[in-house]
């Protein structure tokens, strides 16, 4: 039975190739609807069909179905986020003003700001104050249209802490107008109280295993690069992780080219995260593998790197592209899918459309949330498809610069208007 109706949309199924020119990633259907069944998108496709449909009996409506006249308005599949740091505690803000004094990130970190002074922030907090915080950031997420957010662990450093991160981080999801998809980040950086080797080994025999053994879990990810962890220390980890039955994810070629493309597709990640400095080698290694390019903008801009990770390579190697926000206490700090759907264009190079399809169809692909799970390791219950989202526009154009002009709607249907086409 149809419970919601959306009639007359002008309706970006997302079924084109991302580097098609113009509106062509979009396959835009101008005078679309969409029906949705419970929580099944039943139909997607031109209006008169859903109308014909409806006609014949083929779709039935429930007694009290809404029904919605979008007017030319613009549907897509809900944004996705897929890479942030949003369960934390503590503030960083005075590295923002080092850095605009010339510091970098790696000394900023060498004399104890950073990812450290995080930690020590977070394990210090309450569970209340690290659950309430990130629910608040989940809430501005949501009312820019966002329906799903990756959150990663990675600020507790121990055993104890990391699962305690990933409990909170299934906890502020719950009554969240979003699914949340948490994300173990065991290698993020090496405990005060303990030495990398063993930290490394713990997180790899350990951690991640009881991590996915608890189901607390849907993918695994590890920071690659000068200053944090060797392409070994996080093969070691990722690849435990891949057994357990988690999807895989990296932070590769962020500050150097330390080869993390590569690695990540030699071990099957669902995704290499920042590659500000992969070269040829590793976007055709990434394309060879399937792995999708996560491009974090944004982190780009708020460090001041002059080389933001460009979106042409990836894409001509037949790459998918995602774009992520990396919301995080230190390095990234800006929110608004606004925003980054303007830095995918003007910092990476992606068109208007592009960068839309990098926000729903990329990224979900890069959190792997279109493939069936394993039977013997069932889907977590905070995965699910991406949402439904209604954006009404003032305008009726893909300018993806103009959307704070809008007003905007979400309906939490899983499922995506590609997928549901009939």
């Amino acid at each position: 039975m149809i419970s919601l109706s959306i009639r007359h949309a002008r309706l970006a199924t997302m079924e084109g190739a991302q580097a098609a020119p113009g509106d062509g990633p979009l396959a835009l259907i101008e005078d679309g609807g969409v029906a949705v069944d419970g929580e099944r998108i039943a139909f997607a496709g031109p209006d008169h069909e859903l109308a014909e449909k409806i006609a014949r009996g083929e779709l039935r409506r429930d007694r009290g179905a809404l029904e919605i006249d979008a007017a030319g308005a613009l549907v897509t599949p809900g944004f996705v986020d897929p890479h942030t740091h949003l369960l934390f505690a503590g503030d960083r803000s005075a590295e923002f003003a080092q850095r605009l004094s010339g510091a970098t990130y790696s000394e900023i970190a060498q004399t104890g700001g950073g990812i450290i002074s995080t930690v020590q922030s977070t394990r210090a907090a309450s569970d209340e104050h690290l659950v309430e915080g990130a629910r608040q950031r989940l809430a501005r997420l949501t009312r820019g249209g966002v329906t799903t957010v990756e959150v990663k662990s990675g600020y507790g450093a121990s055993i104890e802490q990391e699962l305690r991160l990933l409990r909170l981080i299934r906890q502020a999801g719950q009554g969240a107008s979003c699914d949340v998809v948490p994300t173990l980040l065991g290698l993020h950086t090496v405990p005060p109280e303990m030495d990398r080797h063993a930290w490394v080994k713990v997180v790899s025999t350990e951690l991640t295993t009881e991590a996915a053994q608890q189901g607390l879990a849907h993918g695994c990810d590890a920071f690659c690069d000068k200053g944090a962890f060797t392409t070994d220390e996080c093969r070691t980890a990722l690849e435990a992780g891949v057994r357990a039955g988690l999807a895989a994810h990296l932070h590769a070629d962020q500050l150097t080219n330390t080869a993390g493309a590569a690695l990540a597709a030699v071990i099957g990640c669902s995704s290499a995260d920042h590659l500000e400095r992969t070269g040829a080698a590793g976007v055709e290694a990434m394309a060879r593998a399937g792995t999708t390019a996560v491009l974090l903008p944004l982190a780009a801009w708020f460090l001041r790197d002059s080389k933001p990770a460009q979106a042409a390579p990836f894409l001509a190697a037949g790459v998918p592209v995602a774009l992520g926000s990396n919301l995080n206490p230190g390095s990234q700090r800006m929110e608004g899918s606004s925003l980054l759907l303007a830095a995918g264009c003007l910092f990476s190079g992606l068109s208007p459309a592009q960068a839309l399809w990098a926000c729903t169809v990329g990224a979900s692909r890069a959190l792997h949330m279109d493939a069936p799970p394993r039977p013997d390791h069932p889907r977590p219950p905070h995965r699910s498809p991406p949402q439904l989202r209604l954006t009404v526009r003032e305008r009726r154009q893909n300018d993806c610069t103009t959307e704070h002009t809008e007003s905007t709607e979400s309906f939490l249907v899983p499922g995506s208007c590609a997928s549901a086409r009939s």
